[in-house]
Parts: structure tokens; sequence; C-alpha cells
């Protein structure tokens, strides 16, 4: 993997649970998600994988896309209602195991970048009765500031009805930005007052919900669930989304990788522009190309009884000979001996 820090609107490191809500609104209203996808480095169906991570960058393409396609502007108060307890994940699971409302939304807050958020978000007092949820956006994107803030407040909104009641509503919402066209929407959806070119952007609500007891609290699973998912979420280095991108090709493919030239096409980049940006990562083409074939065989090494020669022609290789030669270089040891090893819990 390169050495260089990716810029922070190309680290691909936020799951992607917005462009999962998204995909499948417009989908609802015919459009199709691999065009919307088309060019961004993935497709719908690495959302399917737990492991993908996204961009701001390519988030931020595939919404403005949607945008246009959808039609509506409210597009981020109809994406945020889509998301439940279970579009969070792992955060989503272990809020169920919190003993109240508020200790819930700290929970979420706590692992807010794990559940998908492309903003800060903290959980504050206000006063003795009042407390209150601020966001601010991590980049500056004053035509998708709305969007991102009401998606983030639109789904913690969803998700605290669905844990205490649907009659859950704020004391009120304070917003940066002007009022929208749309604001009828806000006041249709949060049933409070909304202010609009407020200092901050801020749920305010009362204290009375924060003690709000969970139906799914658990107390002899809290500490033992949270705990085996505080180990999941060990925080990830970022990884850059062009790298990514092109690793989401070659895996699609480990058994004949495509060219450079091939997959600069599918990503709606030249050859020479591919060669020179992950020169500028300190990788290339060759080295990615190594990573996804060493981690598949290591893949089938562990998890299955196939022959080498399986192995060899299942990533690429036209031998066994050539195979166990680049395993070697790619790791320090034989297939045989890794494959010992993972069965025997020696190998990470």
């Amino acid at each position: 993997m390169p050495n260089k820090s990716p810029l922070p609107d190309t680290a691909a490191d936020v799951p992607p649970h917005v462009i999962r809500q998204v995909l499948q609104l417009v989908a609802a209203s015919g459009h199709s998600p691999e065009r919307l996808c088309k060019g961004l480095g993935f497709t719908p169906d690495n959302l399917c994988d737990a492991s993908f991570r996204v961009s701001y960058r390519q988030t931020s393409a595939l919404v403005r896309r949607a945008m246009q396609c959808w039609g509506d502007p409210a597009i981020g108060i109809a994406t945020g209602a889509r998301q439940t307890v279970v579009c969070f994940g792992l955060p989503g699971l272990g809020m169920l195991t919190c003993p109240t409302l508020g200790e819930a939304l700290q929970y979420l807050i706590r692992y807010q970048h794990a559940a998908g958020a492309f903003t800060v978000n903290e959980l504050t007092p206000v006063d003795e009765r009042h407390f209150a949820i601020g966001v601010t956006t991590r980049f500056h994107d004053p035509e998708l500031e709305p969007f991102f803030i009401e998606e983030i407040f639109v789904s913690g909104t969803a998700v605290a009805r669905s844990l205490v009641g649907s009659h859950f509503r704020p004391t009120r919402l304070e917003l940066r930005y002007p009022r929208p066209a749309y604001a009828s929407a806000y006041s249709e959806y949060f049933r409070c007052p909304i202010e609009f070119n407020a200092p901050l952007n801020r749920m305010v609500s009362d204290m009375s919900w924060f003690h709000c007891p969970l139906p799914t609290h658990d107390r002899f699973m809290q500490d033992s669930l949270q705990a085996q998912i505080d180990h999941m979420l060990c925080a990830e280095a970022p990884r850059n989304d062009l790298v990514e991108s092109i690793m989401n090709v070659l895996r699609a493919a480990v058994d004949d990788m495509p060219d450079l030239s091939s997959v600069g096409a599918e990503l709606n980049l030249s050859e020479r522009t591919l060669r020179r940006r992950l020169a500028e990562l300190d990788t290339s083409y060759q080295k990615l190309a190594d990573q996804v074939r060493y981690e598949c065989a290591l893949d089938l090494l562990r998890r299955s009884d196939m022959a080498l020669v399986d192995i060899a022609m299942a990533t690429g290789f036209t031998d066994a000979r050539n195979f166990r030669r680049a395993f070697k270089r790619w790791s320090g040891m034989l297939p045989n001996q890794a494959r010992h090893a993972g069965r025997h819990g020696e190998l990470a």
C-alpha cells in the first residue's frame, strides 16, 4: 500500500451507508444505480462488502448525480428518513445495548466515523433541562452542506423514534444555512421550531429524552457485546479512493487481470494519468495487482482445501511453480507453510 497520506477528501475511510441509502432512494424512482456509480471506482455490488470504504470525493460526486436525476431538493431529508439502527452497522448494534437514549446517542457519536458520518458530531448539555447534538461538516462544500446536515439530523431523529417511540421530537432545530425553498419539509418531519441562519448546526432536545429507557437494553450483555464491538471497530488506516477503486476492479477479475489501460478506461482516466497518480502515492499498478493476488491466495489457502495448482490458476498464474515463487516473495513463506500457520492461528 502507498506510504503517503491521502488527501482528506480522497481518503477512503468511511463505510458507504449514505451511498447505500441514496442509491436505494433513486432506484425506487426508476433510475439505474449502476449508471450513478459509473466512473466513481465502485459498483453497487461493492456496497455489500463489509470492508468496503468510500471517500468524501466519491460520496459527494454520487450525491450530486442523485440530486440531478431525483429532482427533489429535499433529498437529504428523504435519505436520512430511510436510516434505521441497522444501517449504522456495528455502532447501531452497540446502541441497542445501552440503557437510555442519551447513552445510545453518545455511543453512536463515539463511533460516528464507523457509522458512516461525513460530519463531526458531539453531544453536549445546553442547560439543566436540555441537551444538544451539534454538527459540523468535515469538508468545506457549501453546495452539499444542507444535504449532509439534513441527513445526519433526520437519521438521528428516525433512529430515536424507532428506539423510544414515534412521539419523540426535538425542542428546536438550529441550522447555519439560509432557509431553503422546501423548508416546510423540515417542520413536517421534525415537528418543532426551525431556525435558519443560526450560529451553529444543532438539534436541542429535552433532557427527559436523554434519560428515556430503551426496551432493548440488556445489562448482562451490554459490557460483553460492547467490548466485542470495540475490538472489531479498532481504528483503520485511511485508504486512498483511487487505490481502492483499482483494487476493486482487480478483485473482480483476479484470475485474468485487465491491463492498466483497461483499468483506466473503467475509471474514466487515461493510462498516463493513472500511472502518474499512482506514482504520486508511492505505489504502482504491479504492486496493487500483487497485493490483490496475495490476499486472494491467502484467503483460499486458509479457507479451502484447493490444490496449489488450482489456487495458482485462480489467482492468474499458469503453474504452481511460479505461484510458489511469487507467494514466497510476497509473504516470506511458502504456500503450504501459510496454510498450516493460518489454520493453527499463527498467521494474522
